[in-house]
């Protein structure tokens, strides 16, 4: 007889992750096809433009022949949490070393952050579109979520109707700015916290992980630094999308101390600690040479440039320019399919890859994600196979 296993209700929600649901089929025909597939549904930077910088691949080597290859059980090397300190203090949320840890990625951090502070019954209110994980662990603390639309064209909260939703049973409100998946700057905190402040028990997630990739010349801007709001917030952030790190799994958090005494007991009892040399390899990158970050950064914005430009060459296809992040969020509603029939005909007819807006939520409808974070090369002829697709209901 085959087993019957009797699974956690908390995990009957458990699903692949919706943003990768492209990258699935894309690896999936690579296997089988031999087809090349232009991945614009990567959110990872791609191709030689973005190698790690090699103080960072020399910093981790030396880490490992010193012997950090140990358990270092707690909130993180010391260095590297004064160094991550300093950095929020510059961003003006004056922070100490010990309202820091360091923890194995942003997913972590969301994760122990929603488990640390809801329950059954409470309410969380996410942005939509918003990032898919985000509301993973939300349910899975049976808490209730809803959801702020943000204004299109602009991808904006509106404080108002942001202020409507708020109950006595909200405790956790999430924002990300620059924002997955459209790449848009949140342009009023100062208005989120007037709202937060109001409401005595109210804590903000705020999610930067894009916070060194603006540009234009406009700076990011964190709510935890509107007077009366450090207390109020969770900032989240990597080294992940700053120094071409992805893979490397390491990213922190900056809290009062009291909910990061929190985090690192949930830290010491889930993983014990980011591994030793990643993390004398993430004090290097913070506090090494930063021309690498400044030239990746122009190269981005050229790269964000030839992609929204070919976007707005293909018929049926509108594209705004963002502000950060690597993503553009076109509007292909002119070609009159959805976001999922625009998504499965082109990687179909064309072997390109992008992600559908819905796995965003539903104001992603009528938008796919595309990410410029690769060659030129690949821009260009994922530009030409989507202007060659036909891409027409």
């Amino acid at each position: 007889m085959a087993m019957n296993y009797q699974f956690s209700s908390k995990i009957s929600h458990f699903v692949p992750p919706k943003q990768w649901a492209s990258m699935r089929v894309a690896k999936e025909l690579e296997k089988t096809t031999g087809k090349k597939i232009i991945h614009f549904e990567k959110g990872d930077y791609q191709g030689p433009d973005f190698d790690t910088p090699n103080h960072i691949l020399e910093a981790t080597g030396k880490a490992l022949e010193d012997g950090y290859v140990r358990y270092d059980p707690g909130p993180g090397l010391s260095e590297l949490r004064e160094a991550i300190a300093q950095e929020m203090t510059k961003r003006g949320r004056p922070t100490t070393d010990d309202e820091v840890i360091v923890t194995a990625g942003a997913k972590q951090s969301l994760k122990m952050s929603l488990l640390s502070f809801l329950e059954d019954g409470d309410e969380v209110i996410f942005p939509n579109p918003g990032y898919p994980p985000d509301e993973v662990w939300a349910k899975y603390a049976r808490a209730d979520i809803q959801h702020t639309p943000l204004s299109k064209p602009d991808w904006q909260f509106n404080v108002e109707e942001l202020e409507k939703m708020i109950t006595p049973k909200t405790k956790l409100i999430i924002i990300n700015t620059p924002q997955r998946p459209n790449g848009h700057l949140v342009e009023n905190p100062d208005e989120i916290a007037e709202v937060c402040l109001k409401h005595e028990h109210l804590m903000v997630i705020t999610d930067e992980i894009f916070s060194h990739v603006v540009y234009d010349g406009k700076q990011h801007r964190t709510i935890s630094a509107v007077p009366g709001m450090a207390e109020r917030c969770i900032v989240i952030d990597t080294f992940s999308k700053t120094y071409a790190m992805t893979g490397w799994r390491i990213g922190w958090t900056v809290a009062p101390k009291p909910v990061i005494e929190k985090l690192s007991i949930f830290l010491q009892d889930s993983i014990t600690n980011v591994a030793a040399f990643i993390q004398k390899a993430a004090f290097t990158a913070m506090t090494g040479p930063q021309d690498w970050v400044e030239n990746k950064l122009m190269i981005l914005q050229n790269k964000r440039d030839r992609m929204v430009s070919g976007l707005n060459s293909i018929p049926g296809i509108k594209c705004d320019t963002p502000s950060g992040a690597f993503y553009a969020f076109p509007d292909i509603t002119g070609t009159g399919l959805t976001s999922q029939e625009f998504t499965d005909k082109l990687i179909k007819t064309a072997g390109v890859a992008v992600v559908a807006g819905t796995a965003f939520g539903s104001q992603g409808e009528g938008y796919v994600r595309v990410t410029y974070a690769c060659s030129d090369e690949d821009i260009d002829e994922g530009i030409d196979g989507m202007r060659g697709a036909n891409l027409k209901a």
